[in-house]
Order: C-alpha cells, then structure tokens, then sequence
C-alpha cells in the first residue's frame, strides 16, 4: 500500500462531523440490511480508510491469500521521528469504524483526548470481519467453504502484530516510540493479550472492561448490573432491583413447566413462529429465587 503523509488529517480531535451518506453494508447471507448495525460513516471531516496487507490465515503456512485490513489514523500531533508513544486503539465490539474512531467516537476517546498531551500519533484497526469496506478488504469470499474459519481473536491478534510492522515503516516510527494499545470489553482483551503475546511491539495495554478470566456463567457481571439498578444516580432505586429480580425469577420458573414455556412464547414477541419445546433443548439449574439478584434459569436465550 502507498505511504500516507504524516500530519495530513490535521484536524480538531473534539470536532463534529458533518452530514455523510452511509454506504449499504455487505452480507454473506439473506439477512435485511435494516437488521445489520450501523455501516461506517464516511464524512469529509473524518480521515479515511488506509489499508495494510495481511495473511488471511497467519498459522497455514499453505494458504497464500493476502487482503487488504483497513485503519485510521490522527497525526494532529505528533512529529516523525519524536519518540512520542503511539496509541493504536483495537476494534472490534460496538459500531462499526469510521474516521470517528481517531478523532472522537465511542471507541478510545481517552486515547484521543491524551493526544494534545502526549504529542502521540493515533492508529485504529478495524478488526477482520467486523465491516469490511468491499468484498476486496475481507478474509473471505461468498463461495469459501466455512468462510468463518478465519475469525478468531488468535488471527486478530497476528493482525495487530502485522499492522504494527506496516505503520512503523511506512510512518517512519522511531524505536524510541513506545506502543499502548487501547480497547474495551472484548477489544479490551485483545489489547492486554497483544501485549502479553508480543511484549517486544507493544509496551503497555490500557483495557477497559476487559473480561480476561473467561467464564461460561460470569454471574459476578450480573451483580454489578443488579446493584446498578438500585441506584438513584441512574434513576434506579432498592425497588426497581427488587422488581427486575421478581421478573428474571418468574421467567426463570416459567421454563419449569410445558405451560410456562408456553406462556413464554406467547409474551416475547422474539419467540414467536418457535414451538414451546424449543425453550427446553438446553436445560438448566433450577430457577432462582427474587433475592438472587438479575441471573435467572438458564436458556438457549441468554
């Protein structure tokens, strides 16, 4: 890929976009665009997509294809050859990225309000098959056998690695420049295991909310979010907890019964067309009780 010109979206990281058209998103399958997130919203105000060439299979030495992974970057500040760090934020979960991502968006905007600060130079990369620009910048192809294959946080995570050999040659980045990595809930993961994977690229993780300790039942999760609800902060309240509890306890007996799963189907209108029979193909412990707090029976709908 060509060599970008450091410095040219020199732009107000605090600044709105204007009005953009949102292109249609692309799918492998028949499902409506209407039920597909957001596409990537390409405004005038927000840098645009570069691309960096990656393996689609980075541990087959055998599978040769090679695609084209987008990113962004904001070198408002930053000055070649400075030593000031490099923050790359990790995509993934949440909306789609645009050129929002590196300037002000959801993402890693504590990463780009310590960009006047730090004089750093800002990159985000676009995670392999979370919105794919064209069909030429995705790992896959409509006629590939399992074409999900190639999903995994192990290849996203070479990905990284690959991308932070491009951006230091083609940005000329000093080994002086030290890189943090920025990302929260799942990207979150992905930044602290970039930097346990490979501690000689990245020099330090910023994760938020990163569950790194896997589980299958995380009920801790659902105890802060309990606790949550009983906040007046929030407009919660000791009340409003105890209900919620109430209403996971009494699905969660509903599910005990024919005539309860039944009823369930009748109630949540994204269960309608399923036979009540569908409800118990994955059976679970017993329903807990109102004071357990928002985990109720286990379902094929958590």
């Amino acid at each position: 890929s060509r060599r970008p010109t450091p410095g040219r979206h020199r732009r107000s990281p605090l600044m709105l976009a204007a009005q953009a058209h949102k292109p249609i998103l692309r799918t492998m399958t028949d499902a409506p665009p209407h039920t597909l997130r957001a596409a990537p919203v390409h405004s005038p105000h927000f840098p645009k997509p570069l691309f960096f060439e990656t393996r689609r299979d980075h541990f087959n030495i055998t599978d040769t294809t090679k695609w084209q992974q987008a990113y962004y970057v904001n070198a408002t500040f930053w000055t070649p050859g400075s030593g000031a760090p490099v923050f790359l934020c990790v995509g993934g979960e949440g909306p789609a990225l645009d050129g929002s991502v590196v300037v002000s968006s959801v993402h890693c905007n504590n990463a780009v309000e310590w960009l006047s600060e730090t004089r750093a130079l800002m990159f985000a990369v676009e995670h392999r098959y979370y919105g794919c620009h064209n069909m030429s910048a995705c790992p896959y192809s409509p006629s590939d056998e399992k074409p999900l294959r190639w999903l995994s946080s192990r290849q996203a995570l070479a990905d990284l690695a690959t991308f932070q050999r491009h951006a230091t040659s083609a940005f000329g980045i000093s080994a002086a420049s030290k890189w943090v990595t920025f990302g929260g809930s799942y990207p979150g993961m992905l930044a602290s295991f970039a930097r346990i994977k490979y501690p000689r690229l990245f020099f330090a993780s910023a994760s938020s909310s990163a569950p790194v300790q896997a589980k299958l039942d995380m009920t801790e999760y659902n105890d802060l979010v309990a606790d949550a609800y009983a906040l007046p902060s929030v407009g919660g309240s000791p009340a409003c907890k105890a209900a919620i509890a109430r209403g996971h306890a009494e699905v969660g007996r509903r599910f005990s019964s024919a005539s309860g799963r039944a009823s369930l189907v009748a109630l949540f209108s994204e269960l309608r067309g399923r036979q009540p029979s569908w409800l118990e193909s994955e059976p679970g412990p017993a329903p807990l009780s109102p004071v357990d707090g928002l985990t109720a029976h286990s379902s094929p709908l958590q």
